[in-house]
């Protein structure tokens, strides 16, 4: 028989990111509910390769404009999301992010829970290619709006 040894997950940050957002481009209902899709506009990010390793090291640089945060309000009333946009570092190299999300907002109307799989795509072979290679797990939470604009901050963690 074989012999299995259990490995348990550890979760380690690896990544924060600022994302500016700003007003629903759309809102309107669907077969699946209510959509929204609000532009991303900007931010910064900052984060750790390799954090697991001997030899961590850091990186940050600018969300790029041009992203999508599109959401689902479910019947339940539980939002649905996925975030699409692009990075690019402090040493020229673009990232893609693609996060999804689950968030569930309470009776108060403050979100209660946000869990989210985070996907990056990076160049292989190249230093960020530590990126293509790990499960990336998240959360998000949302600031409070202003002048129809509003922060965003992801928080990043490789399980190891």
């Amino acid at each position: 028989m074989m012999q299995f040894s259990p490995t348990d997950p550890k979760l380690i940050q690896c990544f924060q990111a600022d994302v500016d957002v700003t007003g629903a481009l759309l809102s309107q209902p669907g077969p699946t509910g209510q959509r929204n899709v609000y532009p991303i506009v900007g931010g910064r990010f900052t984060g750790t390769i390799a954090p697991e390793t001997d030899s961590p090291r850091s990186f940050a640089g600018d969300i790029l404009p041009g992203g999508f945060d599109m959401q689902r309000v479910r019947s339940d009333e539980l939002k649905e999301l996925e975030a699409i946009y692009h990075l690019r570092t402090d040493d020229g190299v673009f990232l893609e992010v693609r996060n999804r999300a689950l968030v569930i907002y309470g009776p108060d109307g403050r979100q209660h829970y946000s869990r989210s799989r985070i996907h990056f795509e990076a160049p292989t072979g190249g230093p960020y290619s530590w990126l293509n290679e790990r499960v990336i797990v998240g959360t998000t939470e949302v600031g409070d709006w202003q002048d129809n604009r509003v922060v965003v901050r992801v928080r990043g963690f490789a399980v190891v």
